[in-house]
């Protein structure tokens, strides 16, 4: 191959790394920035959320980080987990994961409007047990041992108040 094909072949990925960069917020699989949208209040009631399929997490206020999350609602309370596809040897990894044992303080997008939140780590064993189920009935490409080793976090809003 020339130089020219190989310099075509690379200036598309080159492209779109560059677009991604420029993006406010997570696309696709690739992490973002600062999350665009609306500043929203506390929703009353994010039951609605449970149908959404990924909702936006934004840590590290200071320099913010964002990915694309999914999330499960149960008993009107919203949580978000660790990476269940991957297992065990990746959560802790994850740049999100570092950033909220730093802070739990982030903001969430949920269908385009932004709020602030904290994640709070769940230790309630028989919650993480239905929270498993939760994931497992609503992603079924998940494996439900891989949720054993997940951390899962309950999405507050900031001011203290569980979600309604």
């Amino acid at each position: 191959m020339n130089a020219l094909g190989s310099s075509r072949r690379w200036s598309a990925p080159a492209l779109l790394v560059a677009l991604f960069s420029l993006a406010c917020g997570p696309i696709l699989m690739f992490s973002g920035g600062h999350l665009s949208g609306e500043e929203g209040t506390w929703p009353a009631d994010l039951q609605r959320t449970a149908e959404i399929e990924e909702i936006q997490l934004e840590t590290r206020p200071g320099d913010p980080h964002s990915v694309n999350i999914w999330v499960v609602v149960v008993d009107g309370n919203a949580y978000v987990a660790t990476s269940l596809l991957l297992g065990p040897e990746v959560p802790d990894e994850r740049e999100w994961v570092r950033n909220v044992a730093a802070n739990p303080d982030v903001r969430v997008r949920i269908e385009g409007v932004v709020y602030p939140a904290r994640l709070e780590v769940l230790d309630d064993e028989p919650l993480k047990s239905r929270l498993i189920e939760a994931y497992v009935a609503k992603y079924p490409q998940l494996d439900q041992a891989r949720g054993e080793a997940a951390r899962f976090y309950r999405i507050v809003n900031r001011n203290g108040a569980k979600t309604p």
